[in-house]
């Protein structure tokens, strides 16, 4: 018989697949449950509401985010670090080609739902926003703020036209840009 915690982490995986894929209004609970084969008067357990179940999967897309940020900064330079983060997408490329971005998309659907879940998607995209701010103040660029943003847009940008075309080479394309411009700095 699986622990607790087993049925809490397979509701989880699966909220965060489903929600990835069909996006958060149309997920249901019933999905959660039947994708993760837990019972469904056994959500409520773990979760009181889809709310809560939202606050989760947001945490765990800022938890792999901050993991990645964490794994960048152990490198010397800026530059080194967002080439290191900038590998990331290319290791997600089918999911963001069929799927769009983890972050993003969440965090859209969110900024325009009527939701408790609104404020707290936004910190999906300020982590990364301040993170990329901060790389281009050390390199001692006076319009950080300004690049930061053009890295996040470029990060996003390809998720959202990968996904809209159906094409992963957009991606790779768009990665390898995104490093020439990044170098040139």
């Amino acid at each position: 018989m699986p622990r607790t915690s087993d049925k809490r982490e397979r509701l989880v995986d699966s909220a965060d697949t489903l929600i990835l894929r069909q996006g958060f209004k149309q997920t249901t609970l019933a999905d959660i449950a039947e994708d993760s084969g837990v019972p469904l008067g056994n959500v409520y357990y773990y979760f009181k509401s889809k709310e809560d179940i939202g606050r989760t999967i947001i945490e765990v897309r800022l938890q792999i985010l901050r993991q990645l940020l964490a794994n960048a900064a152990e490198l010397a330079s800026p530059k080194a670090r967002f080439f290191a983060l900038l590998e990331y997408p290319l290791s997600i490329e089918d999911t963001l080609t069929n799927n769009g971005c983890p972050l993003g998309t969440l965090a859209y659907e969110l900024s325009r739902a009527d939701s408790v879940l609104r404020d707290a998607s936004q910190q999906l995209i300020r982590e990364i926003l301040d993170w990329s701010t901060e790389q281009f103040r050390q390199m001692g660029k006076p319009d950080a703020s300004t690049l930061g943003l053009q890295f996040v847009s470029n990060l996003q940008g390809m998720s959202l036209v990968a996904n809209t075309l159906g094409d992963p080479s957009v991606v790779t394309r768009m990665v390898e840009r995104t490093r020439q411009w990044i170098e040139a700095l």
